[in-house]
């Protein structure tokens, strides 16, 4: 009976694991910096914080377009990317890991190339 609950257990975490849940890049914290500093951030018109700042980024289903804002300087905008985990191709071997890779939102991650956002504000032009 013990082997019969240790396997039934057993396959059950295996089932309800999605790959890139376990071994994909799940991080989703963006870097964000500007020139001049102490420009409000706002991630998709929701704010977030003042330069510089980590940004956890609400979603990896959609690009992220983060806004800088800064008195008597123009409004600049910047978009973190997204990119399928290769990784979770392995869930052609456990199907359930599909589901719980999307349900996580493991699926997708940051790009590498938007891990480090930074905006050069200049002055509005008159």
């Amino acid at each position: 009976m013990k082997i019969l609950l240790s396997v039934l257990s057993f396959s059950t975490v295996l089932l309800l694991s999605g790959c890139a849940s376990i071994f994909g890049d799940n991080n989703k914290t963006v870097r964000v910096n500007s020139r001049p500093q102490a420009a409000q951030v706002y991630a998709n018109n929701m704010p977030v914080g003042t330069t510089p700042v980590s940004v956890t980024v609400p979603s990896t289903w959609s690009p992220t377009v983060l806004t800088f804002k800064k008195r008597g300087f123009a409004d600049q905008t910047a978009q973190v990317n997204t990119a399928f985990q290769p990784i979770g191709i392995l869930n052609v071997f456990f199907w359930p890991g599909f589901l719980v890779d999307a349900i996580a939102g493991d699926t997708m991650k940051i790009a590498p190339e938007s891990r480090t956002v930074f905006a050069n504000l200049s002055p509005p032009v008159v």
